[in-house]
């Protein structure tokens, strides 16, 4: 008997399943860094490579013919994303509500090519990676901004925006706490990547993310995302066992660097800063946060249900609290804690989509074996203690931690699997 000859279509599937995962991975390792590189049209970098990675992903789809069934994560993920573009019917500013509905759609792309493409145990470790270092990519350019002088005030300004604090340092285009919290979430995939992974060059970049990471959170002054970073180095305890002479030695040498450059490369303003935290819980607040949190409150008492809508935060509460978007600080009208912000956007109906999302996570997350289980418990807490002081409802690295539980929880585990404890 002859030998059939190989599908055409498969062989082409497979060629652009390879060709769509190269593509997914480069748009995770923008993700911490890309929003600081235009690109055509006014756009970044990013924007076009998810355009780019949804066609060839829709391509595939077509030529093999046949797609993932979504799980019980995407279809929250689904509601949350629907009942938040849904309130452009009740909503106090139609026009943000209406970007944040187009900004959700390209979420919900996202973490379809993820679920389609990242199948298997292998490649979720590879997006691990490829956030990690474009971590280490953003940890880099943040110490170069700083031995160059260049503040994060300064590098607002170039954007038309305002930062009144003139002593945090960060990259072109992300706002210092919000780059804090985004390599604050590269510490515990760090340890995870150093164990499961192969290879010195994946864990020299690990190791030198860790120390750069850290000096690149305090340079910024991010008094939560130092914390939420914090929780996250809990992984390595957990993990220490794990780990080879080699690493546990190569972990005392990166603790001893990152004392060193706390000590001699961090400016005293920035420490400063990072000292007044427990004053700011006890005395202050936390940089008018608090103000605006009571606001907040005022205006969910009014609207319970359905909220204000989606992204109306700051035009509902503008009378209340002593900020304006004539100023060009808009960014202080925002709620500065994600789950205050949907609970006041979008009622009590999306705080509890919100929390069953993240209570199923955490029920799958405790159900997994032992290192991925010390893996995603300790991003989400990462994650949580985060946002609670930022309104990352809509941010990219929210949801790609969304995506990437759901890939890893139903992903294929292979012959060489990392071994597990009970």
């Amino acid at each position: 008997m002859t030998a059939r000859a190989p599908c055409p279509s498969l062989a082409i599937g497979e060629a652009l399943d390879r060709v769509a995962y190269a593509c997914v991975w480069v748009f995770v390792f923008d993700l911490p860094w890309g929003e600081s590189v235009p690109m055509m049209g006014g756009l970044v970098l990013g924007y076009w490579l998810g355009l780019f990675v949804a066609g060839i992903g829709a391509l595939r789809m077509m030529t093999v013919g046949s797609a993932r069934r979504p799980s019980p994560f995407h279809y929250l993920m689904l509601a949350l994303a629907g009942w938040s573009t849904l309130s452009i019917f009740w909503t106090l500013d139609w026009g943000t509500t209406v970007t944040r509905g187009r900004t959700y759609l390209q979420l919900l792309v996202m973490a379809w090519l993820i679920w389609e493409l990242a199948v298997t145990q292998a490649r979720v470790l590879g997006l691990f990676q490829a956030y990690v270092t474009g971590a280490l990519l953003s940890s880099g350019i943040t110490i170069y901004n700083f031995m160059m002088g260049h503040t994060a005030a300064q590098q607002a300004a170039a954007w038309g925006r305002i930062e009144w604090d003139t002593s945090r340092y960060s990259i072109s285009g992300i706002n210092a706490n919000d780059l804090g919290l985004i390599l604050a979430l590269s510490v515990p995939m760090i340890f995870y990547v150093l164990v499961s992974a192969k290879g010195r060059l994946v864990k020299l970049l690990c190791w030198a993310q860790l120390l750069a990471g850290f000096t690149a959170i305090l340079l910024t002054g991010s008094r939560g995302s130092l914390v939420a970073a914090a929780v996250g180095l809990a992984m390595f305890p957990l993990t220490v066992s794990w780990q080879s002479r080699s690493q546990r030695f190569a972990s005392a040498i990166a603790g001893v660097g990152l004392v060193a450059c706390g000590a001699y490369l961090v400016p005293q303003s920035s420490w400063l800063r990072i000292f007044q935290l427990g004053s700011e819980l006890s005395e202050g607040t936390l940089t008018h946060r608090t103000v605006l949190w009571a606001a907040g409150l005022d205006a969910f008492r009014n609207h319970p249900l359905l909220g204000v809508g989606s992204g109306a935060y700051g035009l509902t509460i503008l009378k209340v609290a002593d900020f304006s978007y004539k100023t060009g600080n808009a960014a202080n009208a925002v709620a500065h804690n994600t789950f205050l912000s949907v609970l006041v956007e979008l009622g009590v109906v999306g705080a509890l989509l919100l929390f069953m999302l993240l209570a199923s996570m955490l029920y799958s997350a405790i159900r997994m074996r032992y290192l991925e289980r010390c893996l995603w418990i300790s991003l989400l807490l990462t994650w949580m203690i985060g946002v609670s002081a930022l309104t990352w409802e809509y941010r990219k690295p929210t949801w790609l931690l969304f995506s990437l539980l759901a890939a890893h929880v139903y992903s294929r585990r292979e012959s060489e699997q990392i071994p597990h404890m009970s």
